[in-house]
């Protein structure tokens, strides 16, 4: 049977003989549950692609030329909504947002008053309803349908279940009746085993009980979620989209406020290719500069655009210049479009990031996931769609809420909430 033992369980969680007998039987129970041995294994698994992978980017420079990848700026694409037709909403809104979290108890925010916490829903101050990011896209979302008689279909992803994202989004569609969208879908996306260095389990308290420690699967997961069958053997999300006549789908981070055209735009984008990522062109190009950066890699008489992070790139990556010697390469802005057949035609590569923190005094080890960015390279079309940086602004801390709601309100967005929800 695929069940843990006291002994099996003990030879791959770190530290497992400093819990106690009662601890140890929980924490079995808890495994057989959710993490049973096959599970366990195919977590490892992914681990170890991912990390393969992830040393393998580090020569994905080697013997290249870097160019600037096919590019069309926004001002050459009609912003019209109807654009939109035949295209799925993917609005990530997983977060747990600790570090808003976090920002707004040092500005004296009681806890108690975070119970129910997330990012995407947080209220924007003095907007209408108190709506946050998520409210205020699916208001404009239906807006659009209902200005130029479509029907757009969304998929709102969530953390995993049991997450506070995954209790109060489900809870605040349903108050709001779906924002009166014909078809909507929630998608929660996994999550996985956190590994130490040497691949064991590690757990933490949690009450009485000791529980391992997880991770969202990362941007790319709710992406391979949508591949999935859901209940017994019923059809993918994405195979629920064709049958609703939609072969395209942007992602969209549910924790941002954007100029209405920028949905139009990205669709437009689109037309013609498999895939766009949205950036937005550089004017410099310090070394220090954070942001994921788009270029095509140009090796053996074949190109490819892809997404390199800053620990990738190197002195020629930030010479590259565009045709007018004017602007640099642009940088991600995590809004994605892709034709369906991209994703269901093959997976996501697994992906890690640099080590993070697992617990206090526990040596720093990977997360490992799916990227949202490894669309690109599986592209055979991609185009990258340049926008004005004021098209947009993402929630993080504190510091962002004014400057959101002064978009919202600059854009009419706040009207448009107002207007649909009446």
């Amino acid at each position: 049977m695929d069940l843990w033992s006291d002994i099996s369980l003990g030879e791959v969680t770190h530290d497992y003989n400093s819990f106690s007998a009662e601890q140890r039987e929980s924490l079995i129970g808890y495994m057989n549950r959710h993490f049973p041995p096959a599970v366990f294994s195919l977590h490892l698994q992914h681990r170890r692609k991912a990390l393969a992978n992830m040393e393998g980017e580090k020569n994905v420079l080697d013997g290249a030329v870097q160019e600037f990848p096919p590019f069309v700026p926004a001002a050459g694409i009609d912003a019209s909504p109807a654009n939109l037709r035949g295209h799925a909403l993917v609005l990530t809104a997983g977060g747990e947002g600790e570090r808003l979290r976090l920002s707004l108890i040092s500005e004296g925010v009681p806890a108690r008053e975070l119970e129910n916490f997330t990012k995407a829903t947080y209220s924007l101050p003095g907007f209408y309803g108190d709506f946050g990011t998520l409210q205020t896209n699916l208001a404009m979302i239906a807006f659009f349908c209902a200005e130029y008689g479509m029907d757009i279909p969304v998929i709102v992803t969530t953390g995993s279940e049991g997450s506070d994202t995954a209790r109060v989004i489900p809870g605040l569609l349903e108050r709001y009746e779906n924002f009166g969208l014909a078809n909507i879908r929630v998608v929660m996306q996994d999550e996985r085993l956190h590994f130490t260095v040497d691949e064991k389990i590690v757990c933490r308290a949690d009450g009485g009980n000791i529980i391992p420690v997880t991770q969202p699967d990362e941007t790319g997961g709710p992406l391979m979620k949508l591949r999935e069958k859901t209940g017994a053997g019923g059809p993918s999300a994405l195979e629920w989209l064709e049958t609703l006549g939609c072969d395209k789908i942007i992602v969209v981070q549910a924790t941002a406020l954007y100029d209405q055209r920028l949905l139009p735009l990205i669709a437009g984008a689109l037309r013609g290719h498999d895939c766009i990522g949205a950036g937005i062109l550089r004017e410099g190009f310090p070394v220090d500069d954070p942001y994921g950066t788009f270029v095509s890699l140009k090796r053996g008489g074949e190109s490819r655009t892809v997404i390199i992070e800053q620990h990738t790139r190197n002195d020629a990556t930030r010479a590259v210049r565009d045709g007018s010697g004017k602007y640099h390469l642009p940088y991600n802005t995590g809004f994605y479009a892709f034709e369906n057949s991209l994703l269901a035609g093959q997976g996501l590569p697994d992906y890690a990031t640099s080590p993070k923190e697992i617990l206090p005094g526990l040596p720093r080890s990977p997360k490992a996931g799916y990227a949202a960015t490894a669309l690109l390279p599986l592209a055979k079309n991609p185009q990258v769609l340049t926008i004005d940086p004021d098209m947009f602004h993402v929630l993080k801390t504190t510091e962002d809420l004014g400057p959101l709601a002064k978009l919202g309100k600059r854009r009419g967005l706040d009207e448009i909430c107002r207007k649909m929800v009446k």
